[in-house]
């Protein structure tokens, strides 16, 4: 398992001006975050405790930036384009079923 770290404990190495480097690892699916402090580097992990998966790079620097690191690092040669998660088909078809049609907002202005 790798050596990770929360997103709150990044934030306030970040405050603290104690981060060395910040640099995004291509992966399948997208880039990890690995962040480098007192000599140690650690990947940025998700709520269940893996790396957190950034599925592409605007993504990731839109969230860098709101946390406050203004420069990262870009490491590609292990990036591979895929999916962050599975395909979920039942879910899409369930959401199509819940989407009112322009013609049905049309008749329920009209009974208004």
């Amino acid at each position: 398992m790798e050596d990770t770290i929360v997103e709150a404990t990044f934030r306030e190495l970040l405050v603290a001006s104690s981060v060395d480097s910040v640099v995004a690892v291509g992966r399948e699916g997208g880039f990890v975050v690995t962040i480098a402090y007192s000599g140690v580097e650690r990947i940025l992990a998700n709520a269940r405790g893996s790396a957190r998966i950034f599925p592409n790079l605007t993504t990731l620097a839109t969230f860098l930036r709101n946390l406050g690191a203004a420069t990262f690092i870009v490491k590609t040669e292990g990036y591979v384009t895929g999916r962050v998660r599975k395909a979920r088909p039942d879910r899409a078809a369930a959401l199509r079923k819940t989407r009112t049609t322009p013609r049905q907002m049309s008749l329920l202005e009209e009974k208004k």
